[in-house]
């Protein structure tokens, strides 16, 4: 299959009585934990179901002391859907409920989408349980979100250099594509060579030299996409400030206040947000288009080239 999607996943938990399994050692009678039923959603629009037969998935369910892995094919059904039970371990048949977290690994495509469910508890006597959440769609090997932008263009969810969409990730001086020590004119690799170019080329675009498939550094236009269609709030994530990014389809993206880098001091982390963007300031070119944010404002600016700052980069599906 050659389907390249971003997947909402609805993992529906329903507690069945009385189905066997051959997985433990005592001949008991176990409930699964949970139904898997699969929507695949493309922005706000369903897609097709028949366009995919089937798919492979890893799925851990994670309890308080153990955790079971499931390797398994989900396969279209009669209704529509994708499903897959999830079978109790011994260790929920206890006299208290235990909590539990779902994890998904998908392959779809030549795609990876991962998702993970908020914790939920379990007791031998429950009924249904209903748990939702998504999963993210990576890039060649960089997880993306899709914003439903009418461009389709792609976010990634997390800054270069970063692990987590609140790590602040590394600082890159415009046209450069490797991190250093310390940020100004002396260090500043760059000539006139890049003056003329309508926007950086691969070879100077960090997001398209480091992590390749598409990747490159926002435009001009991919920003003010996102402040025409997508609903900014400053709040708080894991102790970090910054922007929560929400698209028309109702997918998020957070940008942490990272700061920027001059010399080799980083200034104004946790408090402003500093990212290049991929064109030079033509009336003058000591500068270069990016955007700066704090709890007050959200808006495109420009920089000194030499300075280390942000890149959050963006692709758009092949």
């Amino acid at each position: 299959m050659n389907m390249k999607n971003n997947i909402r996943i609805l993992i529906v938990g329903m507690l069945l009585a009385f189905l066997a399994t051959s997985c433990h050692k005592e001949e008991i009678e176990l409930n699964p934990v949970a139904q898997i039923d699969l929507e695949l959603v493309n922005g706000n629009k369903m897609i097709s179901k028949a366009s995919v037969p089937e798919f492979e998935a890893r799925v851990l369910v994670e309890y308080e002391y153990d955790t079971t892995e499931y390797q398994c094919t989900f396969i279209k059904k009669s209704n529509g859907t994708y499903i897959y039970d999830i079978t109790r371990s011994e260790i929920v048949y206890a006299s208290r409920e235990i909590p539990f977290r779902i994890y998904v690994d998908a392959v779809i495509g030549n795609e990876r989408l991962t998702g993970e469910s908020e914790p939920r508890t379990i007791g031998v006597d429950d009924g249904a349980i209903i748990v939702s959440f998504t999963l993210w769609a990576y890039m060649g090997g960089h997880m993306y979100v899709d914003l439903g932008l009418p461009s389709g263009t792609l976010w990634s969810v997390c800054n270069m250099g970063a692990d987590k969409p609140e790590e602040f990730g590394g600082y890159y001086a415009w046209g450069e594509t490797t991190t250093k020590s310390s940020y100004n004119w002396n260090t500043y690799s760059i000539g006139s060579e890049l003056d003329s170019l309508p926007t950086l080329d691969e070879a100077h675009d960090a997001a398209a030299a480091n992590w390749g498939y598409g990747w490159r550094m926002p435009s001009r236009e991919d920003f003010d996409e996102i402040v025409t269609y997508c609903t900014m709030t400053w709040t708080t994530r894991s102790g970090v400030n910054g922007y929560l990014v929400t698209g028309t389809n109702g997918n998020t993206m957070f940008l942490p206040a990272s700061g920027g880098r001059g010399d080799g001091n980083i200034y104004e982390s946790g408090s402003c947000g500093f990212y290049w963007l991929n064109s030079v300031y033509t009336d003058d070119t000591q500068f270069a288009w990016g955007f700066l944010f704090d709890a007050n404002s959200f808006s495109e600016t420009s920089y000194y080239r030499m300075y280390g700052q942000s890149i959050r980069p963006v692709c758009n599906r092949q």
